[in-house]
C-alpha cells in the first residue's frame, strides 16, 4: 500500500502507472476560483449516530439498466424489520468523495495504460464540487492482501475533507488476491504491515464507515494464466490467489461492479462513475433506541403500491448497504 494525495477535481491530477514509472496526467481545470459549497442548497446533512444515510441503486435484474425516475414515496425502508420514516431523499445532489484504487500487480498493469489515455473522459463525469484521492495497492508485483488494502482504503475515505459527501471507493483490479498466511507474508509481504487486518476487521471497519465499495474488474490474459498455474500447483492453497472478495465487499455496501476489457476500460470506468453519481441518497432517524455498537440490519425495497402501478419495476433489484453500526 502506498500513500495518496487528495485534491479537488479543479486541480485534479491522475497518477497512472506504466511499468515502474508514474505517468502524471494534468486533467482539465474548471474556471471556478473555489469549490461551491452545498450549504444553503437544501442538501446539507449533519450526520450523527441518530441520523443514518444510505445510497441506493435500483436496476433491472436482467439488463442491469438503472431506474432513475423514482421518488421518496416509492421506497420502503426497514431497520431490523421495523419500518422507518425516510426524511431525506435526493439524487445526484450531494457531492462525491471518491478514492480511486489501482491494482499494481503484474497481471493488471497492462490495463492501466489505456486508462491513463482515457483520463480526461473519466474526469468529465465528475463535478467541480467532487473531491478525488488516489491510492495504489499491492504488497508485491506478484500479489496483494485484499483485506488489508480494504481496511486502509476505508480509513483513507473517512479522511474526506467534505462534510456530508457520499464516500466511495472505486477499485481497478483483476479481482484476485493472495491468501494471508505466514508463507505469503514472508515471500511477497515485505512491503506489507507486520500484522495484516483480517476479513472480519476490514468488514467491521467498512460497516462502521458507510463507505460504498465499487469496482471495475479486468481479467487480463495474464490473470487467467496465473490462475491456471495456481490451480495446477498442489501448494496453491498456501501461496495462491483467490477471486471474489472485491465483489463480496461491494455486495455488503450495495456498490456497483462492472467487468471490462483493456480495450474499453476508460469508457467502462466512466460508466461506473455515472452509476455511482446517479444513486439515490436516503436519510432517516432510527425509531428505536439501541446500545452503542449494535449492528442494525437494513432492508430497502420498493413500495408495493409502486410495484403495482408500474409493470416495468417487477424485475428490478435495490442495491444498498446491508446494515450499519450504531
Amino acid at each position: 500500500m502506498q500513500s495518496w494525495t487528495s485534491i479537488r477535481t479543479a486541480q485534479f491530477c491522475l497518477y497512472a502507472i506504466a511499468g515502474s514509472v508514474f505517468l502524471l496526467l494534468n486533467a482539465f481545470g474548471y474556471a471556478q476560483d473555489s469549490i461551491p459549497s452545498v450549504a444553503g442548497s437544501g442538501s446539507t446533512i449533519h450526520v450523527s449516530s441518530q441520523f443514518v444515510i444510505l445510497d441506493a441503486q435500483v436496476e433491472n435484474k436482467q439488463t442491469h439498466a438503472l431506474v432513475g425516475d423514482l421518488q421518496l414515496s416509492d421506497f420502503r425502508l426497514l431497520e431490523d424489520g421495523v419500518p422507518q420514516k425516510i426524511t431525506y431523499f435526493s439524487q445526484d445532489r450531494l457531492p462525491l468523495s471518491v478514492v480511486f484504487l489501482f491494482d499494481l500487480t503484474d497481471t493488471v498493469r497492462d490495463a492501466l495504460k489505456p486508462l491513463a489515455e482515457g483520463a480526461r473522459e473519466i474526469l468529465g463525469h465528475l463535478k467541480p464540487e467532487d473531491e478525488v484521492a488516489i491510492m495504489v495497492f499491492s504488497s508485491h508485483t506478484d500479489g496483494t492482501f485484499i483485506h488489508e488494502s480494504m481496511y486502509q482504503a476505508v480509513q483513507q475515505a473517512m479522511q474526506s475533507t467534505m462534510p456530508g459527501s457520499r464516500r466511495v471507493t472505486i477499485w481497478l483490479t483483476d479481482g484476485t488476491a493472495n491468501f494471508e498466511n505466514s508463507m505469503t507474508l514472508k515471500t511477497i509481504g515485505k512491503g506489507a504491515p507486520a500484522r495484516l487486518h483480517t476479513k472480519e476487521e476490514a468488514t467491521a471497519e467498512l460497516l462502521h464507515s458507510g463507505v460504498v465499495v465499487s469496482a471495475l474488474i479486468d481479467r487480463t490474459a495474464a490473470t487467467d494464466m496465473t490462475m491456471i498455474v495456481l490451480d495446477a500447483n498442489p501448494f496453491a492453497m498456501l501461496f495462491g490467489g483467490r477471486t471474489g472478495d472485491i465483489r463480496k465487499y461491494a455486495e455488503i455496501t450495495g456498490g456497483p461492479v462492472l467487468d471490462t476489457s483493456k480495450k474499453e476500460i476508460a469508457a467502462r470506468l466512466a460508466a461506473l462513475v455515472d452509476q455511482i453519481r446517479l444513486r439515490y441518497t436516503l436519510g432517516y432517524r432510527p425509531s428505536t433506541p439501541k446500545p452503542q455498537g449494535t449492528f442494525c440490519q437494513l432492508h430497502l425495497q420498493l413500495n408495493p403500491s409502486t410495484l403495482k402501478a408500474r409493470a416495468d419495476l417487477h424485475k428490478v433489484q435495490v442495491r444498498t448497504r446491508q446494515g450499519y453500526y450504531r
